[in-house]
């Protein structure tokens, strides 16, 4: 069951002023927190500055339609849940919902009651896909796609352990920071699985002994995204799917795949970015040396509020510090 008693932060999408002010005052009368937005473009801006839990948008939007809205949403946040609402049910129409990633199906005439109560029944429908990561099935997948980050490590120069490294960076951000159970395993296999997308990046590239030119930088910065579309195609990994596509976005906005900004960029995927650039840093290339602990985190610090989370930078420097006391003793 997920804990319906944190607020909800729901996005309601409806080109109709009355309509969306009506579902407004009725989530909110749930105690939900309730953004709005009058169409799909503005929607989109929303989600690049907000983390929502879930979208309630009509099907019938100017511009861009409820199902364009809703397959642009779900590329970014492959676990979101997301209710759209027709005014008239036709033929075909739940298939074509489904499709496009929504999780349901609502009449525009819903009450908020029912729209609540999907809300909730889809989230909790969603939490128990995650959990279904501990099934035998899903962890043999796992399995399965470990050996492929493995092997996209070996056939890098310089890459050799990387996941592995930022995997046990992130637990310990993650455990000063008391995330749940839950959260420390999601971040676990975000962190062992953020470079799968390497996949589709040239073997010349991932080898390269020299600095990137500019077009080989452009293969380099397609990987999130790919990562997050490999990983999303598991329902289970809805969740860690987000994480990886969001590992290298940045707080101010400027980052990619998406240019979420501040708090729309997932919590994880904060932590997960901090601890890739480091390991990065303080790892030996080929084209230079690799940074003193010192040098990379006044680097990492000087890129605060810009590329990366201040309050979770100064989690590293602590763990980090903490452990070179417990070795110097």
């Amino acid at each position: 069951m997920i804990n319906i008693n944190n607020k909800l932060s729901v996005l309601v999408v409806y080109g109709h002023p009355v309509v969306r002010q009506h579902i407004k005052v009725g989530l909110t009368g749930y105690g939900c927190e309730v953004l709005t937005a009058p169409d799909g473009e503005s929607a989109l801006m929303v989600l690049k500055q907000r983390r929502v839990d879930a979208v309630v948008a009509g099907v019938e939007l100017l511009g861009m339609n409820g199902l364009q809205l809703a397959r642009a949403v779900i590329r970014v946040y492959p676990h979101m849940t997301m209710i759209m609402a027709a005014r008239e049910f036709e033929p075909g129409l739940a298939a074509k919902v489904l499709s496009s990633g929504a999780s349901d199906l609502v009449s525009e005439a819903a009450t908020a009651d029912e729209i609540h109560n999907m809300i909730i029944k889809n989230m909790e429908r969603r939490a128990a896909l995650s959990r279904r990561i501990l099934t035998d099935r899903a962890e043999v997948l796992v399995k399965a796609i470990r050996a492929i980050v493995s092997a996209i490590d070996a056939k890098s120069l310089h890459a050799s352990k990387h996941s592995g490294r930022v995997t046990q960076l992130s637990l310990m951000m993650g455990e000063r920071m008391s995330l749940s159970s839950q959260e420390m395993a999601t971040l676990e296999l975000a962190a062992q699985l953020h470079d799968v997308g390497k996949i589709g990046t040239p073997d010349a590239v991932l080898s390269k002994p020299d600095v990137l030119t500019d077009e080989e930088w452009v293969d380099v910065l397609k990987h999130p995204a790919l990562s997050g579309a490999f990983l999303s195609a598991v329902p289970e990994l809805g969740e860690v799917a987000t994480i990886a596509r969001h590992h290298h976005e940045h707080v101010d906005g400027t980052g990619y795949p998406d240019g979420l900004q501040g708090e729309a960029i997932p919590l994880l995927a904060r932590i997960l970015a901090i601890s890739d650039a480091y390991e990065a840093m303080t790892s030996e290339r080929p084209y230079r040396h690799a940074m003193s602990h010192e040098q990379a985190t006044s680097e990492l610090r000087s890129h605060c509020g810009t590329q990366f989370d201040s309050q979770i930078v100064e989690h590293l420097v602590a763990v980090l510090s903490t452990a070179i006391e417990r070795k110097a003793a």
